[in-house]
């Protein structure tokens, strides 16, 4: 290959890293408009009379733009529900398990902040959202069956995954509870509760 080719392959590869790089910029910041106007419309009007049309009309862009990006207005909820789960999840990877009492209260905090962020849609999730429940107590029973298998000395004939699901289960709704409480009780509150409540149910068995 001549020096002149590689050359113009090379400024061709830069120009199209840039393009791609504002794409990306421009599909953000058209996600973010979006977002923000259902957010608005959700305080406003209530979930059940959000259209894509009053969306697109309150993010000044057109049908096609949404059409882009989401099937309808339940499609956008999903997706903003999984960039929420996707953010928790990726904490929670990088936790450690070695001290149960702060990888508790750490997983509280980041579900904490996370629902503070979007505090609007976490509002309405959590009273209408079964299935945003449901993927907080996954979420949940992955990490905390891995932080409680140092406890689990239970009867051999019991499957642990049937025990982490019931505890976690229950820890979910404890969750939930918190979150419409109004986060009242501080992280460390709701984590000894947590422990408490898991401790007694692996040392009843």
């Amino acid at each position: 290959m001549s020096e002149k080719i590689k050359n113009s392959m090379d400024k061709n590869n830069v120009k199209n890293s840039v393009a791609k790089k504002k794409e990306d910029g421009r599909i953000r910041y058209t996600k973010m408009r979006i977002r923000t106007a259902f957010y608005e419309l959700l305080q406003e009007i209530g979930y059940e009379k959000i259209t894509v049309t009053s969306i697109c009309s309150r993010a000044e862009i057109n049908r096609a733009t949404f059409y882009k990006h989401y099937l309808d207005v339940p499609d956008l909820v999903d997706k903003l529900q999984e960039a929420v789960i996707d953010e928790i999840s990726a904490k929670l990877e990088a936790a450690s398990y070695e001290n149960i009492d702060e990888f508790v209260t750490n997983t509280l905090r980041y579900l904490r902040e996370s629902m503070n962020d979007d505090l609007s849609l976490m509002s309405f999730m959590s009273q209408n959202g079964s299935e945003f429940s449901r993927k907080i107590v996954f979420l949940f029973y992955d990490h905390f069956s891995k932080a409680l298998e140092v406890y689990a000395n239970s009867d051999p004939n019991l499957n642990k995954e049937v025990l982490f699901a019931y505890i976690s289960a229950g820890s979910a709704g404890v969750i939930d509870y918190w979150n419409k409480s109004g986060f009242v009780e501080s992280e460390e509150q709701i984590a000894a509760k947590i422990l408490k409540l898991a401790k007694m149910t692996l040392n009843g068995i």
